[in-house]
């Protein structure tokens, strides 16, 4: 794959992980929030405020864990360089063996491994141990912006929902604004894992109705 797709894709990826959570994040505070007072100007504080707490702890979750995929990626880089520095035949009957484990004759796998250990022993080896592809990391500075700006924009919905709809349609209007967005984010979220569509997007759409069930609970307990 493309250098700058793969990054383009995995950026799409954070975004829509920091959209999903500021969907359901949001929901269950201004349904929890609801549930023990119906204040508008109480709803909107709520909620502006776990949206911009929400927002930094995304972007510094997000930068600290690219960075530990780094570190683990750098680490096994340099332990690889070691391998093939004592033992480029070792590591070059490896490939061989990686090769033929993916159904491809012990001829042509002598002769692909021959010539991926000439262009680039590292990279191919690399692949082949630990299923590292130094083109799929995007920089932790890349990922915590994406993020930063994708939960605030997961926000939105659940936020309109309980501000601006009249009391009367206030929680069934939000609820169809939350499950929208979830039914969306639960689709990119599978076709970027390339898991079952159906299976993704039920289980984002529970999980998010689930939260807004047991913290509205909660509101109301407290305001009881």
């Amino acid at each position: 794959m493309d250098t700058n797709i793969s990054k383009k894709i995995n950026i799409l990826r954070a975004i829509v992980m920091g959209a999903n959570d500021g969907i359901i994040s949001i929901a269950g505070v201004v349904f929890g929030v609801y549930g023990a007072s119906m204040s508008t100007w109480t709803i909107f504080l709520a909620g502006l405020t776990a949206t911009i707490a929400g927002t930094f702890s995304m972007a510094t979750g997000e930068y600290v864990s690219v960075n530990s995929q780094l570190d683990s990626e750098r680490s096994a880089k340099d332990k690889q360089k070691i391998a093939l520095a004592n033992n480029f035949s070792q590591e070059a009957q490896f490939l061989i063996q990686h090769y033929q484990t993916d159904g491809i004759s012990e001829e042509n796998a002598q002769l692909l491994a021959q010539q991926s250990m000439q262009k680039d022993a590292l990279g191919e080896t690399l692949h082949a141990r630990y299923g590292i592809n130094e083109d799929d990391f995007i920089s932790p500075a890349e990922a915590a912006i994406a993020s930063m700006m994708a939960f605030p924009l997961g926000a939105i919905l659940p936020m309109v929902g309980m501000i601006f709809v009249p009391m009367t349609y206030r929680v069934v209007i939000t609820l169809i604004f939350v499950i929208f967005a979830l039914v969306l984010t639960g689709y990119f979220s599978a076709v970027y894992g390339n898991t079952p569509k159906k299976t993704m997007i039920l289980r984002n759409v529970l999980m998010g109705l689930l939260t807004m069930s047991v913290t509205y609970l909660i509101g109301l307990l407290m305001a009881a």
